[in-house]
């Protein structure tokens, strides 16, 4: 079995009870095994699989006018040591931890979803930052329903800075991609490209592995380890 490093987001990929006798149910790309034995049979004990990111990244966020804001610069760090750090008009900071930064870009689809992609205000620099980046690929997957560069196959690697000349469809396809593309949340076309390796770089540090869970019935939710509580 690998162990989990202390320093990494998890995500539960699926859950599996060893038991005496077992049962395979293939859900679209969900496996789940369940026991079947008699009562009278012991389990030997329950193991889930969690996907694993050991890279993050903390983001600079600034606000540029008065609600708008846009990222100065983003840095690869220890998946537990993601962060965002907002810097307001009147010098006032705030650092957000990745369960903070859920909490208001969730609160802005519930409320606000109109505006979601087509506004630069704190929200939309987050989702679409670095910070969503990883949410998506961790906490909140639906995120990617969001981000034109981790849905249908759209590659951010080739959405430049001013990327005028993208195709109509596509855009109507994808919400918050329209104008400069995700480079209009950067403050400068270099920002913007230094975040996609390293948005790059994060994905790449995803693996599958096991561990045993405290229950022994039912389905069980992982939780993401690291530094950062909301």
């Amino acid at each position: 079995m690998t162990p989990l490093r202390k320093s990494s987001f998890i995500r539960k990929v699926k859950d599996i009870t060893v038991g005496s006798t077992l049962a395979l149910a293939v859900l679209g790309n969900t496996v789940m095994l369940q026991s079947c034995g008699s009562s009278n049979e012991e389990d030997e004990g329950d193991y889930e699989e969690v996907e694993v990111y050991t890279k993050g990244v903390k983001t600079y966020i600034t606000e540029t006018s008065k609600g708008e804001f846009k990222i100065t610069d983003e840095v690869e760090v220890p998946a537990d040591s993601s962060v965002a750090i907002v810097k307001y008009l009147d010098g006032k900071k705030d650092t957000l931890s990745p369960r903070a930064v859920k909490a208001l870009i969730d609160n802005e689809i519930a409320t606000n979803q109109a505006n979601v992609g087509h506004t630069n205000n704190l929200s939309n620099a987050l989702l679409y930052g670095g910070m969503g980046y990883l949410l998506a690929k961790t906490l909140s997957p639906t995120y990617t329903n969001y981000r034109p560069d981790m849905s249908n196959g759209f590659n951010s690697s080739s959405s430049s800075y001013s990327s005028a000349n993208q195709d109509s469809s596509r855009r109507r396809r994808h919400v918050g991609y329209y104008g400069g593309g995700l480079g209009r949340y950067y403050v400068t076309a270099s920002a913007f490209q230094k975040s996609n390796t390293i948005h790059q770089s994060i994905g790449n540090s995803r693996t599958i592995t096991s561990r045993p869970v405290s229950g022994r019935s039912g389905f069980f939710h992982s939780s993401s380890h690291g530094g950062y509580h909301g």
